[in-house]
């Protein structure tokens, strides 16, 4: 693996969170380059894994404008092509207003406010019901 791989893995750090659920946390500025590496990064986990869901967060996100809407989308459709659906997480009302303001189309993309409610979404698809254990 090059130095510049390696770089590309540690910025965009791809995690197994549940059987058949990836986590990618984005945290700071995305570019074209970056949204490139994380592109790369979660479709080749994705293909690994086999999974079935993504959880791309963005909530670290410095600024989303319709550039990097429009690399997400393109995520997004590149990991379905894998059978692998993206869950957008972290959309605070902030980054709703100006996606709305910039007359961006998520379409169809599943997006929750929190991860917990990512999860969730994704337990549920799978078929994953998780409950409290009963104390004695």
């Amino acid at each position: 693996m090059s130095h510049s791989d390696l770089e590309k893995y540690e910025a965009n750090p791809v995690n197994l969170l549940w059987d058949d659920i990836l986590f990618l946390p984005v945290v700071g500025m995305v570019d074209s380059k970056r949204a490139q590496d994380i592109m790369d990064v979660l479709l080749e986990k994705a293909e690994q894994t086999a999974a079935r869901f993504a959880i791309l967060d963005i909530r670290g996100v410095a600024a989303v404008d319709s550039a990097v809407a429009n690399h997400v989308i393109k995520i997004v459709k590149a990991s379905r092509m894998l059978g692998c659906s993206t869950i957008l997480t972290g959309v605070t009302p902030a980054v709703a207003q100006s996606l709305v303001n910039v007359g961006v189309d998520l379409g169809d993309i599943l997006c929750t406010a929190r991860v917990k409610d990512a999860l969730s979404l994704a337990f549920r698809e799978l078929g994953i019901e998780i409950r409290p254990v009963a104390s004695d």
